[in-house]
């Protein structure tokens, strides 16, 4: 890493992007009167162990996982390694996850248990104030780059009724942030948070 910028600089730099997208997903939320998304909801957050978080996202998750009590970083720790091991028994291992197709990994473990995000406790976020950039602006109109996707429950028939939130470029800016922290490397969910808790 450029020895003028130091890693607090780059976790600043980050806040002000996650900043920005709270207002977006506000600026959203006053418009339609309220969360777009359905109560006691958390349909997003299966299927998403193997969703690959970016080396910024990941420093800035190891701190909200820091602040857990220890009994719940061990529960989610247990969940991680269930999914690993369920994956290793589909033929991925941790060192060959770079080259493994995302969809494929997704497969192995879709509509299971082992699916589901490991830091979803009990229905909850628990690590909501420090969840990767994706988990931020899902359920809202968000233009990838090539199309205005949303989750198929929020903004049925409306969504181009909306300015959409720019995913495409607070992705790019947390490439470059992490460019920065000299690590370009994406990795899956569940495995990032053993090496996190381990």
């Amino acid at each position: 890493m450029n020895q003028s910028v130091t890693d607090q600089d780059v976790l600043d730099a980050y806040q002000k992007v996650t900043n920005e997208i709270d207002v977006e997903t506000r600026r959203l939320q006053v418009q339609i009167g309220g969360s777009p998304c359905p109560a006691n909801c958390y349909d997003c957050c299966h299927n998403t162990a193997t969703m690959t978080i970016s080396e910024i996202e990941a420093r800035d998750l190891r701190i909200g996982l820091q602040k857990l009590p220890k009994e719940i970083q061990s529960h989610i720790l247990e969940k991680a390694c269930k999914s690993i091991t369920k994956l290793e028994a589909a033929g991925f291992l941790e060192e060959n996850t770079p080259e493994a197709s995302g969809m494929d990994m997704i497969d192995a473990l879709k509509g299971t248990p082992e699916g589901a995000c490991p830091m979803l406790v009990g229905g909850v976020c628990s690590v909501y104030n420090h969840r990767p950039i994706i988990c931020r602006v899902w359920g809202y109109p968000m233009n990838n780059g090539n199309e205005i996707g949303c989750c198929w429950k929020t903004f049925i028939g409306r969504r181009k009724e909306y300015t959409p939130i720019q995913y495409n470029r607070y992705w790019e800016e947390c490439r470059d942030l992490s460019k920065a922290t000299g690590n370009i490397s994406r990795t899956p969910n569940c495995y990032l948070v053993k090496n996190l808790l381990s």
